[in-house]
């Protein structure tokens, strides 16, 4: 499977409609991917299989959870994305009803054309995503917009936040140049485009400790995003992060990156709070994939963006509402009782029929 063959649903529609350029950037294809090359972050989540157990007597599944005092109907969020208007004319708002049907969060780029009170004014458990890059009382002037809008949770990418100089961008597309072009500004901006940011940007855990003092003042959880190392897991707890982003930001700056579920199962022991994983997600299989690694949440992206922009509201819901029902389905036939149950040794490899170990 190559990465331009991505079985994304309604691919071809999307493809049609986006034209190639903005479909080759939803992709986001790094420079550094070699020809042929197949996404890295889903190929990691294919090789394992789920060993389903038989004969358990449960009477009752539960594949929900309530963290931060909020109820999730299953361990799946759809995740943040740049330009939203660009991929439908209504932007992020026929994802935000679905998501506030299906009961599912949604993580909004400060990139997201579409202004963060409408989008919260449709769903009520929205999570601005920003920049962790320049100045720190820029972050905490977003912070307090996302509070007073009514989102329930910040989102810090720590990893290449801002894309890099000319040339390196995902899929050889500027996101912020076509914002520009169509004159539209962003939640995190002040003219049109995206803000500009250092490309490589040098805060320190001392700037993210500023950060989550002031979100604790406004009653706002923050979760990091782009944490692949368990040390830096550790350090994020020390500071008094409560949640994590598992992520390489989608491979879109580098194909070499270790993907997040290779990572999963080392962080899992060096961290104690909620721990998602972005990249790579493209079944209800692969959120049982990640949950038994280690994962309380799997976010969804590139699947959804190319549904909404073949079918808009119809298809999201239709992709987000089928996904819940195979991860309930799956579930079930792993004889168990509640998701929190999934765990390595419902997993085997493809070479092998042995479990993956807790070591």
């Amino acid at each position: 499977m190559k990465m331009s063959d991505s079985p994304l649903p309604h691919a071809i529609e999307a493809r049609e409609r986006l034209g190639e350029a903005l479909y080759r950037y939803m992709l986001g294809q790094p420079k550094d991917l070699p020809p042929g090359e197949e996404d890295a972050n889903a190929a990691a989540l294919q090789q394992f299989r789920l060993v389903p157990r038989v004969m358990r007597g449960g009477q009752s599944l539960n594949i929900g959870s309530q963290p931060f005092g909020r109820r999730w109907s299953a361990p799946l969020a759809v995740g943040a994305f740049a330009g939203d208007k660009v991929f439908h004319p209504q932007g992020l708002l026929p994802i935000a009803r679905v998501c506030q049907r299906l009961g599912l969060p949604l993580f909004i780029s400060e990139e997201t054309v579409t202004p963060l009170a409408e989008i919260c004014a449709e769903h009520d458990d929205c999570w601005l995503q920003l920049r962790a890059a320049g100045p720190v009382e820029r972050i905490i002037a977003l912070l307090d917009h996302a509070a007073d809008c009514g989102a329930q949770g910040l989102i810090l990418t720590l990893l290449a936040p801002v894309h890099p100089v000319k040339g390196l961008q995902p899929g050889g597309f500027s996101i912020g140049d076509e914002l520009v072009r169509r004159g539209w500004k962003t939640i995190g901006s002040t003219a049109a485009g995206v803000h500009p940011l250092p490309a490589f940007p040098a805060w320190s855990w001392r700037e993210l400790a500023e950060v989550l003092a002031h979100a604790k003042t406004r009653h706002l959880p923050v979760m990091v995003k782009g944490v692949l190392h368990p040390l830096d897991a550790e350090e994020a707890q020390k500071v008094g992060c409560e949640a994590l982003m598992v992520s390489n930001i989608g491979l879109r700056q580098s194909a070499r990156w270790v993907t997040p579920a290779q990572q999963l199962p080392v962080i899992r022991q060096h961290f104690n709070g909620l721990l998602a994983i972005d990249g790579g997600i493209r079944s209800g299989a692969d959120v049982l994939v990640a949950q038994c690694l280690g994962a309380h949440l799997s976010v969804l992206v590139r699947p959804v963006i190319t549904a909404l922009a073949a079918g808009g509201e119809q298809a999201v819901d239709a992709l987000l509402g089928g996904l819940i029902n195979e991860i309930t389905a799956l579930s079930s036939w792993c004889g168990i009782n509640d998701i929190n149950e999934l765990n390595a040794e419902f997993l085997a490899s493809r070479a092998n029929s042995f479990g993956v170990s807790d070591e």
